[in-house]
């Protein structure tokens, strides 16, 4: 007799097909890998303290607990701050399914839920699968552990696509792009900070204010205030006269005007201002500067 039920078949929005490594890394602060590509997607998550890292042409820090993805064929590559020994844990695999593409160029903040699923994923993936050579973990193969628990390998697989599931359905999500990081004077510099700075220098013969800064940025003053002094004490207009001092120690050494036109060039209200400046940023007033260059 036949039946009336309807057999309803399963969508499969991710199909993992190959797993090629799995493993979880302590590095010292000063860990720098001079990078790679792959035709293989890689998953990057950060346990314990941050790193920099780049996509393609993007650079930017990933910070603890927080994941990033390296699509197929991207240049990438991860550096520790020289301050905090990070905790990092990888996953590669290869997977063609088209809804991969939401996680290119992105950098997920994981929720506990997240990182339960995620912990889950690396007990049993670790069960069943181990390097070759644990001492190199960046480059080596995986192989199967003998006598691994029963399913250890279907429950990697699925673990992993339930991630990424969940990882799809998150609101804590910014672009790579958003955490762009710069190297200004050596110092990891975010792209928030960049701005600020491009603008002080851009304008060095002029005369800005906290307000002319922050109405160029389209922020308010507190916020603008707030985000420097994250990346250095002193406050901006500080950190702006300390620019004008440098510029103005170039055309010193130049020769071209006396200092008088050098403080009216840089806008600074006197000559005895802008040498009371001059000796703060420097030990030495502008003619003891002057006699000083070789």
């Amino acid at each position: 007799m036949k039946d009336n039920f309807i057999r309803m078949s399963f969508d499969k929005v991710f199909n993992i097909e190959k797993i090629i490594t799995i493993f979880y890394m302590e590095l010292s602060k000063g860990f720098h890998h001079e990078g790679e590509s792959h035709d293989f997607w890689e998953m990057v998550y950060i346990d314990r303290g941050e790193m920099a890292c780049t996509s393609g042409k993007n650079r930017y820090i990933l910070k603890s607990g927080e994941m990033t993805f390296h699509k197929p064929n991207e240049f990438h590559n991860l550096s520790g701050n020289n301050d905090v020994a990070p905790n990092v844990s990888i996953i590669t695999f290869q997977c063609k399914s088209r809804a991969m593409k939401h996680f290119a160029g992105k950098i997920f903040k994981l929720t506990a839920e997240e990182k339960g699923i995620l912990s889950e994923l690396f007990s049993e993936g670790l069960a069943c699968y181990e390097l070759e050579d644990k001492r190199n973990p960046l480059i080596q193969r995986l192989k199967r552990i003998e006598n691994s628990p029963f399913g250890s390998s279907q429950m990697t697989k699925n673990l992993l696509e339930i991630f990424l599931i969940k990882l799809c359905r998150s609101n804590a999500v910014v672009t790579q792009k958003m955490r762009r990081s710069y190297l200004i004077d050596g110092i990891d510099t975010p792209y928030n900070i960049k701005e600020i700075l491009d603008f002080l220098k851009n304008n060095l013969y002029g005369k800005l204010t906290v307000a002319d800064i922050a109405t160029h940025l389209g922020k308010s003053e507190s916020a603008v205030k707030q985000q420097f002094s994250n990346y250095l004490d002193g406050g901006i207009i500080k950190y702006y006269n300390s620019l004008k001092i440098k510029e103005a120690r170039r055309l010193i050494r130049e020769g071209k005007y006396n200092m008088t036109q050098i403080a009216e060039m840089l806008c600074f209200d006197n000559p005895q201002y802008f040498s009371k400046c001059f000796k703060t940023f420097t030990n030495m007033t502008p003619s003891e500067y002057k006699r000083s260059i070789y």
